[in-house]
């Protein structure tokens, strides 16, 4: 494209519409463009990649692509752009599109389709496009077949007015674009300046066909909170770090409880009661947290069980502030709901101080301390090579301000049981809380974040997403994985599964070890048998000369995990403190 203006002059239309696409994309902040291979996509493709500002992400596997968007989007909180070829390379993405809708992540999807006259009459790699990711996860756009007849200002306003819609609803949204053929450029090019004169005002301003203005809300004046009543604040799955600060503390200040879900990124605030999920197990805990009057909740999708049962048996008021309309009320037991950023909840329904009675919030503190002097660390002291060692080994050893990206199913419930300390931002796919995908979408935060990761994944997990290590070429950071192999899903251990069909139908064990695939693949692999091998084994992978991707597997029996917290949580329930 030249400075001044796009190109007027193109091969065929559908190159043309391809330019004007990508052009209006790029006006609206969209820079990132993740592509996957296919010949229907070609004039989408070529847009892109010939156009200086783009930032362009490759991929062969459409499954894993989509993640990596995903990683990209969530670290970067702006909108990111997969483009596809027809047929099941579309419906690759429906599982990064589920989680994108849960997790309020703005992704584009830009799908190439056949024409209408290739649809549902045998014709190859034709499926049923049109709303494939249905409405419920996906706002859907059908794109005509380019033609001259159609003006292009439809085409501008109609991104436009998608784009708009995304930023309201915080969903992915989906174009999806029928190309005829030719989809290829040739030497001879057709003028298009006269079919291109009503676009002239925006060929030269550079700015977006539609300009849409934003009006600040109307916040109506309301009672903040009573100043005498017992408040105790849950910070939740937070997009912001920075936001909760003001409620860290406020609440340190005011006495009030303060229980921080390890992906609020506050989990090391010292007013942060550690261990709160362990210590719910204990009837005094819970007798002294009842006292509450009103809990309020900051952001959604808690990890813990027993505070999730918590709420749900508190006699007390419970309020949620989160961005959105999205319904957040597992328990039915939300009587006050705000829709709008902790920020500007702060300023209109805090009140200067509460009286909260800091003994209150000390008993809760000490008992804390108890739980954890008296049980957890003598339970773990003995250095013995568990899961659960690995998780608070891993809180001393990563370093300040990097990034954790934490898997799904075992590794996120015990890092949110019992890391601590960590001060960098962390990442989950919580959404809809799959296994699938985590590798992709942790190399895309990685890719955007350009600082060292590490990866805790479970083997399935691991196993599920192999063809994403491909990615690991596109970043420059060291990227560590540490690998818990309990050869199948050891999640299952904590169910009520029957035994006899355990094993076989979900724990699935696959016998696997994973040196050959760090062969192929080109990772620096490592595998301890002992806490003083992690130890050394991590700081190794961080300090190698050059910046590379490491493997730490953990190789651990599967009941061991199961085993151990059904000890301690025994220990916990019956000791005297």
């Amino acid at each position: 494209m030249k400075k001044n203006h796009i190109k007027t002059s193109a091969s065929n239309i559908n190159l043309l519409w391809a330019y004007l696409f990508i052009e209006e994309l790029i006006r609206l902040k969209v820079l990132d463009f993740c592509l996957g291979p296919g010949a229907r996509s070609t004039p989408l493709t070529l847009a892109v990649a010939n156009h200086p500002k783009t930032i362009k992400h490759l991929h062969f596997d459409e499954r894993g692509l989509a993640f990596f968007a995903l990683g990209l989007s969530e670290a970067s909180q702006k909108p990111v752009a997969i483009i596809t070829t027809s047929g099941t390379a579309v419906a690759n993405l429906y599982p990064a599109i589920v989680e994108a809708k849960q997790s309020k992540i703005p992704l584009i999807i830009i799908s190439a389709d056949r024409p209408a006259q290739l649809i549902n009459c045998g014709a190859n790699q034709a499926i049923d496009q049109q709303g494939i990711f249905s409405n419920a996860h996906c706002f859907f756009t059908q794109i005509p077949t380019p033609s001259t007849d159609i003006q292009p200002e439809f085409l501008l306003t109609t991104i436009d007015q998608v784009i708009e819609k995304q930023k309201q609803l915080g969903t992915p949204v989906h174009f999806n674009f029928p190309i005829s053929e030719p989809f290829y450029p040739s030497e001879n090019e057709t003028d298009y300046q006269a079919y291109l004169a009503s676009l002239k005002g925006w060929i030269l301003n550079k700015k977006p066909f539609t300009h849409y203005i934003e009006t600040e809300p109307h916040h109506p004046r309301q009672p903040k909170i009573p100043t005498k009543k017992k408040v105790f604040f849950i910070l939740a799955r937070l997009k912001s770090i920075t936001h909760n600060r003001y409620i860290t503390d406020f609440a340190k200040k005011n006495h009030c409880p303060l229980f921080a879900d390890i992906q609020s990124g506050s989990i090391n605030v010292s007013n942060n009661i550690v261990y709160y999920d362990l210590c719910l197990l204990r009837d005094d805990f819970v007798k002294q947290l009842s006292k509450a009057d009103i809990i309020i909740q900051f952001g959604d999708r808690l990890i813990s069980k027993r505070l999730t049962q918590f709420i749900h048996d508190f006699s007390g008021e419970y309020w949620i502030v989160n961005e959105g309309n999205e319904r957040i009320d597992p328990t039915h037991k939300v009587n006050k709901r705000f829709n709008c950023d902790i920020t500007t909840w702060a300023k209109n329904y805090l009140p200067l101080k509460l009286n909260i009675n800091k003994k209150w919030q000390n008993n809760l503190f000490l008992m804390s301390k108890q739980v954890n002097i008296s049980i957890i660390r003598p339970f773990f002291e003995q250095n013995t090579f568990n899961e659960i060692n690995i998780v608070l080994s891993l809180d001393k050893l990563l370093p300040d301000k990097t990034l954790l990206f934490i898997g799904n199913s075992m590794p996120i419930r015990l890092v949110d049981m019992f890391m601590q300390q960590h001060n960098g931002e962390i990442f989950t796919n919580r959404g809809a809380s799959g296994i699938d995908g985590l590798l992709a979408s942790a190399i895309g935060v990685a890719k955007q974040k350009k600082k060292l990761m590490s990866l805790l994944i479970g083997d399935l997990s691991f196993l599920y997403d192999l063809n994403s290590l491909t990615l690991l070429k596109h970043i420059n950071e060291s990227f560590i994985i540490i690998l818990i192999n309990n050869d199948g899903g050891s999640i299952f251990n904590l169910l009520p599964i029957p035994e006899k069909q355990k094993q076989i139908y979900y724990q699935m064990p696959h016998g696997y070890t994973f040196l050959s695939i760090c062969d192929q693949f080109g990772l620096t692999y490592y595998k301890p048998h002992c806490i003083d091998t992690f130890t050394k084994n991590y700081q190794d992978a961080i300090n190698q000369k050059n910046p590379s991707a490491s493997l730490i597997e953990v190789c651990l029996d599967n009941n061991q995990t199961h085993d151990q917290l059904n000890q301690l949580k025994e220990l916990i329930q019956h000791a005297t403190l």
